[in-house]
């Protein structure tokens, strides 16, 4: 099923729609349209095009053909300079195919039997020699061509034979001095006048190694450790690593080294024996990955006299090495892209050797493998020097238009050669946040297992995988995992899972988790919503993480099938096919609600307004704004493509491995948060920090401001900012205040504004709520609905079996959930009464009916149980008092107080808070206050941080009294007459309505229970019924 899917980072404007749209053609209008080109040049290889030396004679050499893609035939070079190609040449070149160590070229028979042909390529003379039956040709060393016996000749096993052309006769020498019986497993390498071979010797466990020699045609059986697999043939000698360095040999006496040298050979190869020196090749990894052909080695000359090793070339193909007649060597290398080409290492009279380029090897382009555009930024993977690797630049706004080139990494294995000589590289998705999104491959058991892998921003290729609990095989299968597209940090993917059907998957990137699933549709997504198809032309809009229907609405009644869908903010591509007719294509605009047709035979990228269509006319970009599909520029030259959906700037290849990118000019969107990832709750000294808000962005940002307020007071608590933003915008709050101070525990809000870098359209401007806790301890609030106090008051109850109960304040003038404990005398008296002992927690106090008082502390969130933690504030003589009620904090000291009232006499008292967790001696206030039914803690009533109290008489009339700071209270105001008649119980719950302000809950005789909520100027709003059958409760504090 074909699908493409272009996504980025924008918000999907959701309308409501039930409406059907039928076909229209395409018809396109012509607008030149202010569009502006940069041309990003193509960057040239460091090893330019491929080479590679064949042999070399005193006079010129062979080397495969020069070219840009690849080896193209072999081709002879004077010393002269002058080029010529040898027809009926290949390439691939067995050693010593066609020649070594002399100006002699050979032309091989077909099939190994038949005539050589050999050609002086200095002379231009020919001469022939016949490979006699039972033999087959090996190689031609000088004019002398080498042969093998075939198996059941009349030779034993398959020795070798030396043949010559002398006086227009092949005369044939058989080498003698092989051991008998024994056969060839492989031919090594040849100097001037002989080669290496590997013998398999019957009754021998390991092979044995023969020098062959050319001119006495006799075979020298070498001794166990002098040659190994990685032993080097020079011109005239033979060199064998050893544990230190190397012995070189003369070739032919092979008893005693002539020379011993030491030597590093930790990533290096030895090349060859050129005067004074040993000629290393050392591997560089600043040049690139170890692979076969790469130009990843610095060439060096290591003195015999031990002085310092001089570098000959900064990098060079140390994989093919001919030798030359006069003991130097060549090989393809130079100290620069520039200097690249066929390089002579000889030695001077002084025996320093010395590089020369004899050929030139012109520079060539890195192949564009993929390309992408995205905020500005051009990425790419492009192969050369033997290796994928991936790179960025970044777009300007002056001359010439784009910055450094940046190398970031490579693909992972197998990918990371991937070219059209090595198989396609993974498409990329880039996720608008500046991460990138691909199927890479990992190692398991020995073979590739793909992947789905996320490049962060800021980090390299390869990246890390992502688990898509689907399927999937390196070949071609049908359970091939496909990515659809890429929204910021969810990517949506289609594959099997195990045991089930195809489907679609919606990958959380960070969490690495998979949050929805539908079944296998063409699909896209576009921030949080993911676009669906149904036949008959019907497209679904859900939420991606909930699969929440958002809108439905048909683009073209006659679909059979959906192709392919893409979304980028308002817009929608689809292209569809139909039973009997042609393909269709369109794009629908969900703001407008109208269809926009487009050509169907053309690949369509979309982006904010504008749409690419890439088919048998060519690219051609069409502008939507109008209604019409309006073609604004064209070219029939583009190679790969890639739009930019935020700005519609579009980016595409041309043969020369150039990018160009074009820009639209169209008017820039609104600076736009498609996505945000903000957490719900804050905690005090909590590590790390537990609120944390990340805001991706449609376009970058000049600079950013985050407010964060008290919600019931508006008052600004903290605040963040930071200056320019590209992807996203991220910031962490510790709960505390722009001095570090702490906050109280309740509702906060943040509002967010950014401003647009290019300092067109409006700021953005975002917004929403945080719950803080681990603060300080809010006036009656006891336990949250996330088990931790939420910042709203809390009403505590005690019922006729002694069980204390926190009932949660809702924040919405409510009760929801509770907190109980039981094993209470129902005889006790509780006291809400504040955090005395600076834990961060309300304390309660409990009269006992042996009159007793004690401070009990429980943790946040705890019920009040019987053991929990208590201080023993005094053992007797609390039960003088009627009333009992803490308002607050009435001498501004920040420690919560205690009004009580004598039952006898009606005097009422004022008992602070100390440091020390106790309450003072008694301070009277007034002496006769029985004319109250009932004296009530109301906390702040006014907003001034002093506690107030309220008070009805006998007569029902309802007073205020607010505190005055200094332990005294203010004379009282009349707020209410007729007042509470049938309540039997009235608290001051403190803020259970989330305004900020302290409110009052009363229950009637008939288990009613009210609220009446504070006003914030010391009176209340007429009450509300919030619940009933509440007279099961003895007490209500």
């Amino acid at each position: 099923m074909a699908k493409r899917v272009l996504l980025r980072s924008a918000v999907t404007a959701v309308v409501s729609l039930s409406l059907a749209v039928g076909p229209a053609s395409w018809v396109a209008s012509a607008d030149a349209g202010t569009f502006s080109e940069t041309t990003i040049p193509a960057t040239m290889r460091a090893t330019p095009g491929y080479g590679s030396v064949v042999s070399v004679g005193p006079s010129g050499f062979l080397h495969t053909a020069i070219t840009t893609s690849g080896p193209s035939g072999l081709e002879w070079t004077g010393a002269d300079g002058s080029t010529r190609k040898l027809e009926g040449t290949q390439s691939s070149d067995p050693v010593e195919l066609y020649g070594a160590a002399s100006d002699v070229v050979a032309l091989p028979p077909s099939g190994g039997t038949g005539q050589v042909l050999l050609r002086n390529m200095v002379t231009d003379e020919t001469t022939t020699v016949t490979v006699p039956a039972g033999q087959v040709y090996s190689r031609t060393i000088g004019s002398t061509v080498v042969t093998q016996g075939r198996a059941g000749a009349d030779v034993k096993g398959t020795g070798f034979h030396l043949l010559s052309n002398e006086n227009g006769t092949t005369v044939d020498r058989r080498v003698t001095g092989l051991p008998e019986g024994a056969s060839v497993i492989v031919n090594g390498r040849a100097g001037v006048h002989g080669f290496l071979s590997l013998l398999k010797v019957p009754g021998e466990d390991v092979g044995q190694y023969a020098w062959i020699d050319l001119r006495t045609a006799e075979a020298t059986s070498l001794p166990y450790g002098t040659v190994y697999g990685n032993s080097v043939v020079t011109a005239v000698h033979l060199v064998t690593p050893q544990a230190g360095g190397v012995r070189i040999y003369e070739q032919g006496r092979f008893d005693t080294p002539v020379r011993e040298v030491q030597v590093s050979l930790n990533d290096a190869k030895v090349l060859g024996v050129v005067g004074d020196s040993l000629i290393v090749a050392r591997y560089d990894s600043s040049l690139g990955q170890k692979v076969q052909g790469a130009s990843i080695w610095k060439v060096v000359a290591v003195p015999f006299d031990g002085s310092g090793e001089r570098t000959l070339l900064a990098r060079a193909v140390a994989d093919r090495v001919a030798v030359r007649p006069d003991g130097g060597v060549q090989l393809v290398g130079g100290q620069s892209a520039e200097d690249y080409g066929y390089q002579d290492i000889t030695a001077g009279a002084d025996g320093v050797p010395y590089a020369v380029r004899v050929l030139r090897i012109p520079q060539v382009p890195m192949r564009l493998q993929r390309l992408t555009l995205d905020h500005g930024t051009v990425r790419t993977l492009e192969y050369g020097d033997g290796a994928t690797f991936a790179y960025d630049r970044l777009l300007t706004e002056t001359a010439p238009g784009y910055g450094e080139r940046g190398r970031i990494g490579s693909p992972p294995v197998p990918y990371n050669k991937c070219s059209v000589g090595y198989g396609l590289c993974p498409e990329l998705y880039p996720t608008g946040d500046g991460r990138t999104v691909y199927r890479g491959a990992v190692s398991v058991d020995g073979g590739w297992q793909p992947k789905l892998f996320v490049v962060g921003k800021g980090e390299t290729f390869p990246g890390t995988p992502v688990e898509t609990g689907l399927q999937d095989s390196f070949y071609d299968s049908p359970d091939q995992m496909i990515i659809v597209g890429a929204s910021k940090n969810l990517v949506l993917v289609e594959g099997t899972p195990a045991g089930g059907s195809r489907e679609l998957r919606v990958v959380d990137i960070d969490s690495g988790k998979v949050v929805h699933t539908e079944p296998d549709q063409v699909g896209a997504i576009w921030g949080t919503t993911l676009w669906s198809s149904a036949p008959g032309g019907k497209v679904t809009a859900k939420d991606a993480r909930t699969g929440a229907s958002l809108t439905s609405f048909t683009v073209n009644t006659g679909c059979s099938s959906m192709v392919d869908l893409q979304a980028v903010g308002r817009w929608l591509y689809w292209k569809c096919n139909f039973s009997n007719a042609p393909e269709a294509a369109g794009v629908y605009d969900l703001q407008s609600r109208k269809n926009i047709p487009l050509p169907s035979t053309a690949q369509a990228y979309l982006g904010d307004g504008v749409v690419a269509v890439w088919g048998g006319q060519g690219l051609g970009v069409y502008g939507l704004r109008t209604g019409t599909a309006v073609q604004r520029w064209a070219t029939d030259a583009a190679g790969l493509v890639a739009l930019d959906p935020r700005n519609g700037d579009l980016a595409y290849s041309t043969l020369d491995q150039a990018v160009h990118v074009l820009h639209t000019g169209r008017p820039e969107a609104a600076l736009v948060s498609p996505y945000r990832n903000v957490t719900a709750r804050v905690e005090t000294d909590v590590t790390p920090l537990s609120w944390r808000g990340e805001w991706w962005l449609s376009e970058p940002t000049a600079s950013w401001r985050l407010e964060i307020r008290h919600k019931a007071t508006g008052r600004v608590v903290a605040t963040r900012s930071g200056g320019p933003a590209e992807y996203s915008i991220a910031t962490t709050w510790d709960g505390r205040d722009t001095t570090g101070g702490l906050l109280p525990n309740g509702s906060y809000t943040w509002t967010l504004t950014a401003q647009p870098a290019d300092g067109q359209g409006a700021a953005l401007v975002q917004s929403g709520t945080v719950r803080l806790t681990g603060g300080t301890a809010v006036w009656r609030d006891h336990v949250g609905g996330s088990a931790l106090p939420d910042g709203a008051g809390d009403l505590l109850t005690m019922n006729s079996s002694g069980w204390l109960t926190f009932h949660q304040g809702d924040g919405a003038g409510r009760f929801s959930g509770s907190v109980s404990a039981s094993g209470w005398s129902t005889s006790v008296r509780a006291v809400p009464f504040g955090d005395l002992n600076r834990d961060r927690c309300n304390d309660v106090l409990v009269r006992l009916s042996t009159g007793a008082l004690r401070l009990y502390k429980p943790v946040c969130g705890a019920p009040l149980k019987p053991a929990t933690s208590y201080t023993t504030l005094a053992t007797s003589g609390w039960n003088q008092y009627d009333v009992l009620t803490s308002p607050g904090d009435l001498t501004k000291d920040g420690r919560p107080d205690l009004i009580a009232r004598n039952a006898s006499t009606g005097a009422v008292y004022l008992y602070k808070g100390t440091a020390g967790g106790t309450l003072a001696a008694r301070v009277k206030l007034y002496d006769n206050w029985k004319t109250y039914k009932k004296v009530v803690g109301a906390g702040d009533l006014n907003g001034d941080g002093i506690g107030d109290l309220v008070a009805q008489d006998t007569a029902n009339n309802l007073y205020r009294y607010y505190g005055k700071g200094n332990g005294t209270f203010a004379a009282r105001v009349r707020i209410a007459t007729g007042w509470g008649i049938t309540y039997n119980a009235v608290v001051g719950v403190g803020d259970i309505t989330g305004d900020g302000k302290g409110d009052m809950v009363m229950r009637d005789t008939a288990g009613n229970l009210y609220r009446q909520t504070g006003t914030g100027k010391g009176t209340f709003a007429s009450r509300v019924k919030i619940a009933t059958g509440w007279q099961g409760y003895k007490g209500l504090f």
